[in-house]
């Protein structure tokens, strides 16, 4: 198995775990984004989870190709993008966390997209990558 479907296999099977877990706990994250985000180094937080995953794909998976592996590359730049930025300016995430009573509706919409993308990836990094 190459690094590159290793980290496939990986990104893809934790993004399926964490899409389920923000469809089914929406309220959970939502409660867990407000307490970070009243500490007010919620980017720091952030960055220091996403970041590491966002450069293991840059630097190991890094394939521009018209087909499904590009979707991890694009995640990976995203989050390792999104790091950056929350990492040098901590606020910029704090104003994006979304607040209010209908905010767990946001979590769980975003779980409901990760999740069949998450499906499309395992099964390409599963089952259709040799």
């Amino acid at each position: 198995m190459t690094l590159s479907t290793l980290i496939a296999r990986f990104f893809s099977v934790s993004l399926l775990i964490v899409g389920v877990s923000h469809l089914v706990q929406s309220r959970l994250w939502r409660d867990f984004f407000l307490r970070i985000k009243d500490t007010g180094v919620a980017g720091i937080i952030i960055a220091m989870y996403t970041l590491p995953q966002g450069l293991l794909i840059v630097l190991g998976h890094n394939v521009w190709v018209l087909d499904i592996p590009v979707i991890i590359t694009i995640c990976g730049w995203g989050m390792t993008i999104k790091s950056i930025v929350y990492a040098l300016v901590p606020s910029r995430a704090e104003a994006v966390i979304p607040t209010g009573p209908n905010a767990h509706r946001k979590y769980a919409w975003g779980g409901a997209l990760m999740i069949p993308v998450s499906l499309l990836l395992i099964w390409h990094s599963f089952f259709r990558e040799v």
